[in-house]
């Protein structure tokens, strides 16, 4: 599909991968109108060019809202997602998440659907994860999982894209990659942290939104893995960035930031979305975190 002329809802397009999202899409030339209700999101990181309106995915005036704009295409990214604050707020995840979704699917009469999904939705194994398996160990990873559910029951035409953990610029949860930034640049060499072990396969934000792009422009319904098919721990990050900053980093284990309910990996097998549209990740470990580094300093 030519995404060129294509009119396209961005829900949760002020935040984090909804801003670089969108910022992609007027690039390949679509009309995008952002809904987003800014409780997490910020209007400022929406691009020049897009329509913008303030909205909670719960809304009863969603389907006004997307009968006026009649899109062509909607990108559902809105949830409440930092999984501390999930794990604390239970109700309100499986309201935005679960009801919100749901109320995104009513409202939405587009040809084509896009669901932002999870790894969380995978069980707790030592391999790399297919899409045929599932098995959440939390309520957020459970929220994505019936929202699935939801999205297949709308359309079997729809596309789910299960993100793994993404980091760069405009991230505005302190995920660990965005934490341990921001202890650096608060001029500190010796780190609090939490659990040091477990591994997860980091993908920049910039591969995602590609990968994104892709998917919509192949069309292929179904279930995709968007990760890099590597795994590093949180140590291995921390001496890879001590590396890009020329200084040494020394680690404190914070017993409070420790997560009681952990996995100790989390991998993607990406055999599936490089098959069926060839996409496959640009930017390693390395000059990922240099380029979100240098530009978190320079947004400083």
């Amino acid at each position: 599909m030519n995404l060129k002329g294509k009119k396209v809802v961005v829900t949760g397009g002020a935040g984090f991968i909804g801003s670089h999202l969108v910022q992609r899409l007027l690039n390949e030339g679509s009309e995008v109108l952002v809904l987003d209700n800014l409780s997490v999101g910020n209007e400022e990181f929406i691009p020049e060019g897009a329509l913008f309106k303030k909205m909670d995915i719960r809304s009863r005036n969603l389907d006004s809202v997307m009968a006026e704009f009649e899109p062509d295409i909607v990108v559902h990214l809105a949830a409440v997602h930092y999984i501390p604050y999930c794990n604390a707020n239970p109700e309100e995840t499986f309201d935005v998440n679960v009801m919100g979704t749901r109320n995104v699917l009513k409202a939405s009469k587009a040809k084509m659907f896009l669901f932002s999904s999870s790894a969380a939705v995978y069980p707790p194994l030592n391999r790399p994860l297919t899409e045929d398996l599932y098995g959440p160990i939390d309520i957020y990873g459970k929220t994505k999982l019936i929202c699935e559910d939801l999205v297949r029951l709308y359309s079997e035409e729809a596309i789910i894209a299960r993100l793994f953990n993404v980091y760069g610029p405009n991230d505005p949860n302190l995920h660990v990659i965005p934490e341990i930034f921001k202890q650096i640049n608060d001029g500190k060499r010796e780190l609090k942290l939490g659990n040091l072990t477990p591994k997860r396969d980091y993908i920049h934000v910039d591969d995602v939104c590609e990968a994104l792009i892709v998917l919509l422009k192949h069309g292929n319904s179904g279930k995709y893995n968007v990760g890099t098919g590597k795994e590093y721990s949180v140590k291995q990050i921390v001496d890879i960035i001590s590396e890009i900053i020329g200084e040494e980093i020394n680690i404190i284990k914070d017993a409070k930031r420790v997560r009681k309910v952990e996995r100790e990996h989390l991998l993607a097998d990406i055999t599936k979305i490089k098959t069926k549209t060839g996409w496959k990740p640009k930017i390693d470990l390395k000059e990922g975190l240099k380029r979100t580094f240098m530009e978190i300093k320079d947004y400083n």
